[in-house]
């Protein structure tokens, strides 16, 4: 009788186990379909702002938040963080929030796509690295790097990047985890 209870518990067991939630790499992050936006304004690190205002237009007419949105729609956003190149060496950062499309005084909020980075920098390649080394020990390297300004990043006109609309924040999200 004992060794029927035990093979029952383990078969309830084992088939626990197989009803458990899946591992999570067989979890997917979904997303409401991202729409593809080009910058229309120039933002340079050496000179933007925190709250600086900025405008983007959508590339294809897209349906966001039960509205149909024409391709040129035009977008707002705003400058969230800065900062500009320094001496050392030290680039500059951009950290742009785009906040809402608008057309025909329909106003719709809108997010950035969360998959994408939304701080931009300039990247040097690996020649640009090497050809800015300068072999020379000790102190008088330190006093060359501290006069050696870093570069300023600048997102400008044709700069794409992606925007996913959002609705009531309290009853709704752009993107959830859902299992395969």
């Amino acid at each position: 009788m004992n060794i029927q209870r035990i093979t029952l518990f383990f078969a309830a067991l084992c088939a626990a186990f197989a009803l458990a939630a899946p591992p999570a790499s067989a979890w997917s992050l979904v997303c409401v379909a991202a729409i593809p936006v080009t910058m229309l304004d120039s933002i340079d690190s050496g000179v933007a702002y925190p709250g600086q205002r900025f405008r983007f237009k959508t590339t294809i007419t897209a349906r966001v938040n039960g509205h149909l949105l024409p391709a040129g729609t035009i977008g707002y956003g705003y400058v969230r963080e800065v900062s500009a190149a320094s001496n050392r060496d030290r680039n500059g950062s951009l950290i742009l929030e785009p906040r809402e499309l608008v057309y025909r005084g329909m106003h719709v909020q809108v997010m950035a796509d969360p998959r994408e980075s939304s701080l931009w920098a300039p990247a040097q390649s690996l020649t640009e690295k090497a050809a800015g080394y300068l072999p020379i020990p000790g102190l008088i390297r330190t006093v060359v790097n501290t006069v050696r300004d870093g570069k300023n990043v600048t997102i400008g006109p044709g700069f794409n990047f992606h925007v996913v609309g959002i609705a009531d924040i309290t009853t709704s999200q752009p993107c959830h985890k859902i299992g395969r």
